[in-house]
């Protein structure tokens, strides 16, 4: 990409375009949906092996709710930093603006000039948060100015719940760099834009936690301790507290995460919500002495760390345990329901 302005197809000479599909791309994947991610890559610009862009699997439905019918899709997937870096080798690319809304700010929006006009007090109350706006900079060109309102965009998911303000204003930046350079990033959508089923990994797990929870309460030896009636909270406790007893021919790495949250014969279980962070800087710390930023920055790293090696060998264990730190966080936010973005 020598002036930055499209991408050069002579950048994909064949040892690089192997090297993206053993170290990037799933096993499994088909021949057409490795070359049409290498298509995305190419008209894009993002560059896989720079983390610019993922080779993600989604569970899709293609039956009905009577008779399912789930496979797996492998599809091109942006990052937000990979589109920002993008950005600037654009050559006409003079910069963006970002920011959250609340409902206390003074804003306005003139998309007809490109401009934007955004007052507040940090010292002050800041109210609910409404949404965000960004603004694009090409050189000779109208700015493009997004507006996104957050009633549209927030899902019930950990981070949107424990950082709307930062997962708002990443969807802003990224749509307003979607309609700034539609030939490199039209129809690209990062992982914060997709509701949570569009990449959820196992959308069937509830029948499988259903069908496995009755074995393990069948076992003496193992305690289980009572939960309340089936809600998402409950389910996920149950993927926490039974996830991890699944396979007993894991990998070291997987089996040593396991030996972690398994009770043991003759003693009182954990709480089924209680989880030790098995990776990342605050490896080793139970998820309840967690701040909430640092709950979410662990949730954070968990899906990127997935989202670049899926197949990983310690990909089963990560999984496991990113499962029993997003149950903590729910109950975080169920235990302290407040209106999104309003101050404490």
């Amino acid at each position: 990409m020598p002036d930055g302005s499209t991408p050069n197809n002579n950048s994909w000479n064949r040892e690089r375009v192997d090297l993206v599909k053993r170290t990037i791309c799933p096993r499994g994947i088909s021949e057409d949906e490795f070359l049409l991610f290498m298509e995305q890559c190419t008209r894009s610009g993002l560059d896989p092996l720079l983390k610019e862009a993922f080779c993600v699997a989604r569970r899709q439905n293609i039956g009905n709710r009577e008779r399912p019918n789930w496979v797996t899709k492998y599809e091109f997937q942006p990052s937000e930093a990979g589109m920002l870096a993008r950005a600037e080798r654009f050559p006409d690319f003079k910069g963006i603006q970002a920011s959250a809304v609340f409902a206390e700010d003074e804003i306005v929006v003139d998309q007809g000039k490109g401009e934007v006009v955004h007052r507040f007090n940090p010292a002050k109350r800041k109210g609910a948060l409404v949404g965000a706006w960004s603004r694009v900079v090409r050189d000779g060109k109208l700015p493009v100015v997004m507006w996104l309102d957050f009633a549209g965009y927030v899902q019930q998911t950990p981070l949107w719940a424990k950082i709307p303000t930062t997962m708002i204003e990443k969807c802003a930046r990224v749509a307003a760099l979607r309609k700034a350079y539609p030939e490199a990033f039209g129809g690209l959508y990062v992982r914060e834009e997709l509701p949570a089923e569009e990449y959820a990994e196992e959308p069937v797990v509830a029948v499988t936690v259903e069908t496995t929870a009755r074995t393990v309460a069948a076992a003496p030896s193992v305690g289980t301790p009572a939960l309340p009636e089936k809600t998402a909270t409950r389910e996920a406790a149950e993927v926490a507290a039974v996830g991890m007893n699944l396979d007993r021919q894991e990998e070291p790495v997987a089996a040593e995460l396991r030996a972690e949250h398994e009770p043991v014969a003759g003693q009182h279980a954990a709480p089924a919500l209680t989880a030790v962070v098995a990776f990342g800087p605050h490896k080793g710390k139970t998820a309840t002495v967690l701040s909430d930023d640092e709950l979410s920055e662990t949730i954070d790293l968990a899906h990127e760390k997935l989202l670049e090696q899926p197949r990983a060998r310690w990909a089963k264990a990560m999984r496991e345990n990113l499962t029993a730190l997003e149950a903590e966080a729910e109950v975080r936010c169920r235990q302290a329901p407040r209106e999104p973005g309003a101050e404490s």
